[in-house]
């Protein structure tokens, strides 16, 4: 089972190495232009609120990490393993170039007129 809020804690644990209080992590990603104040951020480490899609944006670039390194660390080894490409896997084929009448096929369906 997933631990139920690794996003906070990993926060508080990156923050606490750079010997920052949460004022101080507040103000940084205010300054990135995260809308978080000191509760909200007591909160998401506590695990009481969750982390927005813009709070880990704006901690990502304060901290300079990727994203995934905020999440656990069964995750990230998840990550790592549908990340790796698949050397058995057939290379993709190519695109067939595309006909002229597709074009006007779509103008129709569309309605467009093509220019004068």
């Amino acid at each position: 089972m997933l631990p139920r809020n690794p996003i906070g804690r990993n926060v508080s644990r990156l923050r606490s190495e750079k010997n920052w209080s949460q004022q101080d992590l507040a103000t940084q990603l205010q300054c990135k232009g995260v809308d978080v104040s000191r509760d909200m951020l007591a909160r998401v480490e506590l695990g009481i609120a969750k982390a927005s899609v813009d709070f880990l944006l704006g901690v990502q670039k304060v901290f300079c990490l990727p994203i995934i390194r905020f999440f656990s660390k069964q995750i990230q080894d998840l990550d790592a393993m549908y990340a790796k490409p698949v050397a058995d896997q057939p290379p993709a084929p190519a695109k067939k170039p595309r006909r002229k009448n597709s074009r006007r096929k779509c103008q129709k369906l569309t309605k467009k007129r093509p220019p004068i």
